[in-house]
């Protein structure tokens, strides 16, 4: 069947312009001019609005997505009270594992065990900070985990957990809860996150599946939940098992393989300490995951066995170490090799311009959050309350590293920031520092086909033009001659994954 698009605008992601696009089995086969138009055994009337490719989400965390979307959500709310009436509610219903996320501190009161304790007895609960690498526990989930001799577990005056766990004390509670979540309400969890992907015209995402905290057994959940989608889900495995995930048959490993932790969580490794001191039993420059030589063996492993490496590196010392360690591998093995695999760093939020050299001349690649801009930046944001305002001003620095044309991918993070184009089209064109802005089109390109560049996949999507999957999504406007505000009310009309129509749903023709 050929499927005709016309009468809109078509943003091709190429220097070819596009009045009309026919899909043919799954593939953009033709575009044209209006002089030229073609008949089709089906016609989408665009009615003016926008065509473009689908958008590509290059760091997202599908379980927890759609565990949000169906549970206790906290985003914006500051009322401890609020949150700990939630869960009561919850607790009422029955439930045998209580959880919620998205809160940010600092609540109007402060949080421990002995309030989740207070509402919901001895059952297990857990509340996930926004940032997910770091949590409030109830006393019976502290039961269930050693935390023996690990950084990252705040104490009371008489040197009791009060139930704040920060990264590796909280990998051992996302363990725990991946374990006990019933295996039927981690589909649906994750089948949600697929429908909200579509919704907002996603038809390709980067999952990043963090191993070392979920464990192999809940990768096969995920693994059976995605079975069948439309929705192209290229899977990084946050592991450092090579020979593993090389047997697996995958072409790629790490993603979310923590160098460090995170701003909210005064966990990101940084040269200079803090300006706000982390709690007592955090240090003073946030967190190192990985000793040198470790992440070298690693690496040069990855390497030898043709996997692109993505890491997670927020500070700048964790960013200095990612950068330095290829370095050290093309040295070994040279940089021609390094280059052609393009390996990721995640997030790259303190780079400085010699990291953003240093990093173009290897080939590695930026996946880059938006959003945390929009969220956290500015001189009265997370990041200037952290370190203070004259190191904030020079992070996520979109506009440099445009300037020296690093590769570069936007991505949500979800759930640290909603899975929405829209969002990080707009935080691209509304930075907080001026200067570090980017133009309506190069947005587009990232949110799009900066992704699959960064995946290896950009010769089979991410553009409009004949051979391409057709990897769709029609708009009621154009995302880039729309203001940067007008674009959170943008109403996605249609989305095709592979020629299939997967939104809205009363019309989709596949999961």
């Amino acid at each position: 069947m050929r499927t005709l698009f016309h009468n809109g605008t078509i943003r091709t992601n190429t220097p070819s312009a596009a009045d009309w696009v026919v899909v043919e089995q799954g593939r953009i086969s033709a575009l044209g001019s209006a002089t030229d138009r073609p008949d089709g055994d089906r016609a989408i009337d665009l009615q003016g609005g926008a065509l473009v490719p689908g958008f590509c989400d290059a760091h997202v965390h599908l379980p927890a997505t759609g565990l949000y979307a169906g549970g206790m959500d906290f985003r914006g709310v500051h009322s401890a009270d609020h949150i700990l009436d939630s869960f009561a509610t919850h607790a009422r219903a029955g439930g045998a594992v209580m959880f919620g996320g998205n809160f940010e501190d600092p609540l109007d009161r402060s949080l421990t065990r002995a309030d989740l304790d207070r509402v919901v007895g001895d059952r297990p609960a857990m509340l996930a900070r926004a940032d997910m690498h770091s949590c409030i526990v109830s006393s019976a989930l502290i039961g269930q985990l050693d935390l023996t001799g690990i950084e990252g577990v705040d104490v009371d005056d008489s040197g009791r957990p009060t139930g704040y766990l920060r990264e590796q004390a909280a990998c051992g509670a996302w363990n725990w809860f991946d374990a006990s979540l019933p295996r039927e309400e981690q589909i649906a969890a994750i089948r949600a996150a697929v429908q909200h992907a579509y919704s907002k015209g996603v038809t390709s995402v980067h999952e990043m599946f963090v191993v070392e905290w979920r464990g192999w057994p809940s990768y096969d959940v995920f693994m059976d939940a995605i079975e069948g989608v439309a929705l192209n889900v290229v899977t990084y495995l946050g592991t450092d098992e090579v020979d593993k995930v090389k047997s697996m048959g995958h072409a790629r490993i790490g993603g979310d393989y923590f160098l460090d932790g995170s701003f909210g969580s005064h966990t990101a490794w940084i040269k200079e300490p803090f300006t706000s001191p982390p709690p007592e039993g955090s240090p003073p420059n946030g967190i190192k995951y990985r000793d040198d030589e470790e992440l070298y063996e690693f690496f040069l492993a990855a390497q030898r066995a043709d996997l692109q490496v993505g890491v997670h590196a927020i500070g700048d010392a964790a960013i200095e170490q990612a950068i330095t360690t290829w370095e050290r591998v093309a040295a070994e093995v040279g940089k021609g090799p390094v280059m052609q695999l393009g390996h990721r760093i995640e997030h790259f939020e303190c780079a400085s311009d010699d990291h953003i050299r240093r990093s173009k001349a290897l080939g590695l690649r930026a996946s880059v959050q938006p959003a945390f801009d929009a969220f956290w930046g500015g001189d009265k944001g997370l990041y200037a309350d952290r370190i203070g305002w004259d190191r904030a001003r020079d992070m996520n620095r979109f506009g440099s590293m445009c300037e020296h044309d690093l590769s570069l991918a936007a991505g949500s993070d979800s759930t640290v920031t909603p899975l929405d184009p829209f969002l990080q089209m707009k935080a691209l064109r509304a930075h907080h520092v001026e200067g570090q802005n980017i133009s309506g089109e190069r947005a587009l390109g990232m949110n799009t086909m900066g992704g699959h560049q960064a995946a290896g996949e950009d010769d089979k999507r991410g553009a409009i033009e004949p051979g391409a999957l057709a990897d769709l999504a029609w708009l009621d406007r154009d995302p880039v001659t729309t203001d940067p505000d007008g674009l959170m009310d943008t109403e996605v009309l249609g989305t095709w994954a592979s020629g299939v129509r997967v939104w809205p749903r009363s019309e989709a023709e596949a999961e």
